[in-house]
């Protein structure tokens, strides 16, 4: 099991997610670092965890603003290979993303968000743009829910629409309920990941939301997923770095 720090960052400040809620997130206070300005963190998660592969969630941009590119570069001259979420709706974004990805070798993921995508076509569009080694889908979920805008995956649920997206040959997929995000109370998508790990025992399953201690880690590793994304138990001080060499954590992956 591989742990990947989530870096939510808005107004160019690292935030505390909580139940999804964005207009009530608050800069971060984190034990690792006594600010929240997001080299000061990416540096803290690299010196004091060695976890060098972080998720960044660009809210703003998911937002519909610009991608913060020099900020996304700081990150990276500090020392973190990223996964970045910069809600990709457009296929003109996607490529934009695509070119900053072959320009910046440490970008290990471009993430398709379900609840940036308005047309389930355009998943396929992306499919064709980035590499498939790169293009990661989240299955963004709201207390069990899709969290989309596309008409007909409204009326899906969440396994129909992991189920077609894996079939449609994309590799890897992160699966989240955004409802659970710093709330402390484990990821509740059990059913999911066990299922869709099943299915289709090829594709890399990653889940986040509610991770609390190395507990929460291995009940993720034996649902099938091969990585956590993991943000207020680091910074609260709950996961330490022992716990991480516990549960065999060394590099965080890919």
């Amino acid at each position: 099991m591989k742990v990947v720090p989530a870096i939510d960052i808005q107004q160019g400040q690292v935030v505390r997610a909580v139940a999804g809620e964005r207009l009530a997130y608050l800069p971060l206070q984190s034990v690792l670092a006594p600010s929240s300005d997001p080299v000061a963190i990416g540096r803290a998660l690299c010196e004091q965890y060695n976890l060098t592969t972080a998720y960044l969630a660009d809210l703003d941009a998911i937002a519909g603003a610009e991608p913060q590119w020099d900020l996304y570069r700081n990150l990276l001259d500090c020392g973190l290979s990223l996964w970045i979420d910069a809600g990709i709706a457009t296929t003109e974004r996607c490529e934009e993303m695509m070119r900053f990805s072959d320009s910046h070798a440490a970008v290990r993921g471009i993430i398709a968000g379900m609840e940036s995508i308005g047309d389930r076509r355009l998943l396929q569009e992306f499919q064709q743009i980035v590499h498939p080694e790169l293009l990661i889908f989240s299955l963004d979920l709201k207390d069990g829910r899709p969290l989309t805008q596309e008409p007909s995956w409204k009326r899906q649920i969440a396994l129909e629409i992991g189920s077609e997206v894996a079939r449609n040959g994309l590799r890897r997929m992160i699966v989240i309920d955004l409802a659970r995000v710093g709330m402390h109370g484990g990821s509740g998508t059990k059913k999911l990941c066990t299922t869709l790990h099943e299915k289709f025992p090829d594709l890399t399953l990653y889940a986040g939301g509610g991770v609390r201690c190395v507990d929460d880690l291995r009940t993720l590793a034996d649902w099938g997923c091969s990585a956590a994304l993991v943000s207020s138990a680091i910074h609260d001080g709950w996961l330490e770095q022992k716990d991480l060499k516990a549960i065999g954590e060394n590099e965080t992956g890919g």
